[in-house]
């Protein structure tokens, strides 16, 4: 049987010991370079916030451990998977985004002591994000008022900042306080289209035949029963607390 040498697949005539050397790290040098560590891939894609992929990719990747949570502890408080949270904006400290909670992973590579936290949310338009498209809006949206997508993302845990609540418009009408953290929803707002899914069904009240707006002064004419806004109809506030008011058609 011959015997098996693995030089004279590399060795050309008239070639020394010392350029064989050299084709083989010639040869084996780009497969090193291609080679990239779960550690690396893990901070590249952290540092790019591509949080979506490396769940994807934990999902598949023996190297990694991806465990599942059904509620964690946010500045001590539990917040349990389909609840609805308050997430930190830092473009806009001062308008937290809103988002419900449909998922709590954690990633670890298995050589590391390093955990990633992460939460998948289902995300909720704010008045600011609507009215960049509709301002026409920004006269009958609350500024309590949040509007359900199809959006969803993940998101890094430490970015929440605590649980919060989403009513209808007839439960946060009725309370007799609105604690910060409550917010109402009546519609979907669709990104892709830019539009309003179901804003033809709102009653539309006053002159203005404009949607309920919860944080301007309505007034009522006591013969038709029909609500006016009193900045519409050229009224002050209390100005017929004690009186009848009787609105323009019904004159």
């Amino acid at each position: 049987m011959a015997e098996f040498k693995e030089d004279k697949f590399f060795r050309k005539s008239g070639d020394s010991d010392d350029s064989v050397e050299k084709l083989k790290k010639k040869i084996s040098k780009p497969k090193q370079q291609n080679l990239i560590s779960t550690s690396q891939k893990i901070k590249e894609m952290f540092k790019k916030q591509q949080f979506k992929d490396l769940v994807n990719w934990a999902e598949k990747d023996t190297s990694i451990t991806l465990h599942e949570y059904d509620e964690m502890k946010v500045n001590s408080q539990v917040l349990k998977l389909g609840q609805y949270a308050l997430i930190k904006n830092a473009k806009n400290p001062s308008e937290d985004y809103v988002g419900k909670i449909q998922r709590i992973v954690t990633i670890k590579e298995n050589k590391s002591t390093k955990l990633i936290c992460l939460c998948e949310v289902n995300w909720f338009y704010r008045k600011s994000e609507i009215i960049k498209f509709k301002p026409l809006a920004k006269q009958w949206i609350s500024n309590n008022e949040v509007f359900s997508t199809n959006c969803t993302d993940y998101i890094l845990a430490s970015t929440i900042l605590s649980p919060c609540r989403i009513v209808t418009l007839e439960e946060y009408e009725t309370s007799s306080q609105v604690d910060k953290g409550v917010f109402f929803t009546r519609l979907e707002w669709l990104p892709t289209k830019k539009k309003f899914d179901g804003l033809s069904k709102l009653q539309h009240h006053c002159t203005c035949k404009q949607p309920q707006n919860p944080d301007q002064i309505y007034i009522q004419c006591d013969k038709c029963q029909k609500w006016y806004h009193i900045t519409c109809v050229g009224l002050k506030k209390g100005e017929y607390e004690q009186k009848e008011y009787i609105c323009g058609c019904c004159r």
